[in-house]
């Protein structure tokens, strides 16, 4: 497919680091879900966590005939402890994971892969909607 774009050399690498990436950040949502005000918004972030996770995954699953070589873990976010804040870095960490799949989906070697990697796109659009729903969650409290 798209192999001979300067965006799609090192291709393994790039899905090696999508793994820790997706790693980093269920983590990063587990210490979201530790900080969540309500029961509910605990809930719904441990799913977020819980896709990040079947995400990091799949991936593997692609690479489970190459496995990268073993490397130490990347230094990763830690929750601040203010749930508002931490919300915004996911909303843009979400983002962020939609260009890096539209690229790799883009750089797929098969339309399997491609598709494949298109639905964990549609996935991280999906957390970027409900991070923000969070966001602005509590103006709806105000207008009993």
């Amino acid at each position: 497919m798209g192999m001979n774009c300067p965006q799609c050399n090192n291709y393994r690498a790039q899905l090696e680091a999508s793994i820790q990436d997706e790693i980093c950040d269920a983590g990063f949502y587990a210490g979201i879900a530790d900080e969540a005000p309500t029961d509910i918004l605990r809930l719904i972030t441990t799913s977020i966590t819980g896709d990040e996770y079947g995400h990091a995954r799949l991936q593997a699953s692609l690479l489970g005939v190459c496995p990268p070589p073993v490397s130490c873990p990347p230094s990763c976010p830690a929750a601040t402890g203010n749930f508002t804040a931490d919300v915004r870095m996911a909303v843009s960490g979400e983002l962020s994971a939609i260009t890096r799949y539209a690229e790799l989906a883009g750089c797929a070697p098969t339309l399997q892969v491609r598709y494949l990697l298109t639905s964990i796109l549609g996935d991280e659009y999906t957390h970027a909607r409900i991070w923000s729903a969070m966001l602005v969650a509590g103006s709806l409290c105000s207008n009993t």
